[in-house]
């Protein structure tokens, strides 16, 4: 019994606060995935100890779903394969389960659903939304909010690496980091409300003003002295907008499809992080709201 399945990472996310008691972000996916592959039996061969170090939230992943079937008897032999850089807030690990699930699932030849996925990856850390295609808003702590918001437009997206890792668990776990959410929730509540207009009515000005005033709000709790350089020479060359990983390294930077930025804008780029002391790498891909999948 073998399956593999792919799932997309996330650029950061398009808009990410607390609102109440309610944790939540905006999911944005793009077309990096997480590979992962599954052999189920009885007799299979297991992962060595050396896999159970990079693997451990996939392996994770594939037990609970087989716990889920009630199919636990069964031993699992699991791959993963990866083009999402890890640590700088791509949903890198999430990508991992997600992925680990879905396989899990069609090896066995059974039907899981995109909640079930949910809990499963929750059940193992925070967790950004990429199991739903499109865009959701999604509580990443306790899943209580599931909304599907549409289709993200097509959008070239240009991610700025400068290959700085922050741990996600460590993050949300932040001593005062409810306060500090609190104190910028106006401003979510804004950044929200910009973000459904932009769905809603399938507009990207909405959508970048969005991710650019969630992006500013939370210098405050992981700053990025770059930021506010990079956004303003994107604006001055018309870009659609710039979002930032909420708990990671990682800003983006949004084009319309088929927009390509001028040598200039690099140039100015290049300036910016060296003024900045930065060492970085960009990594060009685009928007991808298929969501995860099975490769046949």
């Amino acid at each position: 019994m073998r399956a593999t399945a792919i799932c997309p990472a996330s650029c950061g996310e398009i808009v990410q606060g607390m609102i109440g008691d309610c944790n939540f972000l905006i999911t944005c996916p793009i077309a990096l995935y997480a590979k992962v592959s599954v052999h189920l039996g009885v007799n299979v061969p297991i992962n060595t100890d050396s896999d159970k170090v990079y693997y451990h939230k996939a392996l994770q992943a594939v037990n609970k779903t087989l716990a889920f079937f009630g199919m636990d008897h069964l031993k699992a032999f699991v791959t993963v394969s990866s083009d999402i850089p890890r640590g700088i807030g791509l949903a890198s690990s999430t990508a991992d389960i997600t992925a680990a699930c879905l396989a899990t699932a069609q090896a066995l030849g059974k039907e899981i659903s995109n909640d079930t996925i949910a809990d499963i990856a929750l059940s193992i850390e925070p967790s950004d939304g990429i199991m739903y295609p499109g865009a959701v808003l999604f509580d990443h702590i306790s899943g209580r909010l599931r909304k599907s918001l549409g289709l993200l437009p097509e959008l070239d997206v240009y991610i700025i690496d400068i290959g700085q890792q922050v741990d996600t668990e460590k993050f949300n776990g932040i001593k005062d980091l409810k306060e500090k959410n609190k104190q910028k929730e106006q401003v979510v509540k804004h950044a929200l409300r910009l973000a459904l207009k932009a769905f809603r009515q399938s507009d990207l000005k909405p959508l970048g003003n969005a991710m650019k005033m969630s992006a500013v709000a939370h210098q405050s709790i992981l700053f990025k002295s770059h930021l506010t350089d990079i956004i303003d020479i994107s604006d001055r060359y018309h870009a659609v907008g710039v979002n930032v990983a909420h708990s990671g390294s990682a800003i983006g930077v949004f084009f319309e499809k088929g927009q390509i930025p001028p040598e200039d804008f690099w140039k100015e780029i290049r300036y910016i992080m060296q003024a900045h002391n930065m060492s970085y790498r960009i990594i060009k891909t685009y928007t991808d709201s298929k969501g995860p999948r099975i490769l046949k």
